[in-house]
């Protein structure tokens, strides 16, 4: 009878020590996804805040790279885009875009001269009613002109872009040509995407944003070959 009281202290014993042991094995297992998943969460949220801070993501790609030196260029005339999209983008937000290109190259203090493609027409009118000498001075340097398309737009779905954390994104996408005025040689084309990555998306700034790139790039004044930006 003793021997059989032992065997069972021994079995309650082991069945103890196997608990414990479970018990063990499992908080060490809650404890490592725990850090798991603060270390997750701690390297995710800088990015996710960056990304709602800025949402705005710019991606470019040259067509045909720029390998004149284009400081000669001391006058420039800009184009209206020509609006691919139709009626799928606002005509506000395509007149935004027009005057906000023409306002942030002014801003750049880049060429001595900047109009626009209608103004330039009259001004071209007026110039052949004067006498030869003038014409020849008044277009004695070389002038680029700029010109493009608005070839694909989307304000994305701000109920979708809560949902997929901001993966619904508004797009829009530009090209941008320029050219030499007198002889139509084109010196280089880009393709420029501004993506709006935010929750709540501001096709305004997006607008802006693209401005600012396509007047950087009319306005460079050096060659370049690199082939993709990809930028925030």
């Amino acid at each position: 009878m003793i021997l059989t009281n032992t065997a069972a202290k021994r079995q309650g014993l082991i069945r103890t020590i196997c608990r414990a042991a479970l018990i063990i094995l499992s908080i060490g297992a809650a404890a490592l996804n725990f850090g798991c998943s603060v270390r997750s969460v701690a390297t995710s949220v800088p990015s996710r805040i960056f990304r709602e801070v800025h949402g705005l993501r710019v991606r470019s790609y040259q067509l045909t790279p720029v390998t004149d030196d284009l400081r000669a260029y001391r006058r420039v005339e800009i184009h209206a885009l020509e609006n691919l999209m139709l009626d799928e983008i606002p005509e506000l937000t395509v007149k935004q875009l027009n005057v906000e290109i023409i306002n942030r190259t002014r801003s750049l203090n880049r060429f001595e001269s900047i109009t626009q493609g209608d103004q330039a027409t009259d001004a071209a009118k007026r110039i052949a009613d004067r006498s030869d000498t003038e014409a020849v001075t008044a277009g004695s340097s070389p002038e680029l002109i700029v010109e493009g398309s608005i070839d694909d737009y989307t304000p994305g779905i701000p109920a979708l872009r809560y949902i997929e954390q901001g993966n619904n994104h508004a797009v829009l996408t530009v090209r941008i040509r320029l050219k030499d005025k007198e002889t139509a040689r084109t010196l280089g084309e880009m393709n420029i995407t501004v993506e709006n990555t935010r929750v709540t998306s501001n096709v305004e700034r997006m607008v802006e944003r693209a401005a600012d790139e396509v007047a950087k790039f009319a306005a460079r004044t050096t060659r370049y070959n690199t082939p993709v930006e990809a930028r925030y």
